[in-house]
């Protein structure tokens, strides 16, 4: 898993939300706002996912992996854990992802996951549960149904999906001149 960014792309360089963003590796999903003095980033979810994946490491508690705002660092953290007991199939398959030349694809975090169920929930089963990065505690971890069911978090040896997703820094527009 290598961080690389995409630079100098602006939000006029964005397709509509929702739709294939053509050499960025995903569905364009959106605009994750500056919560801890960040730069805003771009959102893109792949296509593809992974079905039938526990999250993993039940009984153990992942205190690295608790970011809410950017799932990167989390899934880091757990892809990297090899003890056979804390095994992270969900991490594992998203920080392994490749698209459009791209191989900097994370497990979405809890609000990144929550974005995406505001902006383009109809590419997602409506039916299944969605894993986030984002760890609860040593049974649970954080995710969500992307239909009506009001749950946001489920045992971490339940069966889910696991959606990769990758994000870089929106760049500014430049200044037009007069």
């Amino acid at each position: 898993m290598t961080e690389t960014t995409t630079q100098g792309l602006t939000l006029a360089d964005a397709p509509a939300i929702g739709q294939y963003w053509k050499g960025q590796g995903g569905i364009y999903a959106g605009i994750m706002p500056d919560y801890e003095g960040t730069q805003p980033r771009f959102l893109i979810f792949a296509t593809d996912e992974a079905g039938n994946t526990q999250w993993g490491g039940l009984a153990a508690e992942e205190p690295r992996a608790r970011n809410h705002d950017h799932g990167w660092g989390n899934t880091e953290q757990l892809a990297e854990c090899r003890q056979r007991s804390h095994s992270h199939e969900a991490a594992r398959f998203a920080a392994t992802y490749e698209k459009d030349g791209h191989d900097d694809f994370y497990l979405p975090s809890r609000r990144e996951l929550d974005l995406a169920y505001e902006t383009i929930r109809d590419t997602f089963d409506a039916t299944d549960w969605y894993w986030s990065s984002t760890d609860q505690s040593r049974v649970a971890a954080y995710g969500r149904n992307f239909g009506d069911l009001e749950l946001t978090s489920l045992l971490k040896h339940i069966d889910g999906r696991a959606r990769p997703m990758r994000s870089f820094p929106v760049a500014a527009a430049e200044p037009a001149e007069s």
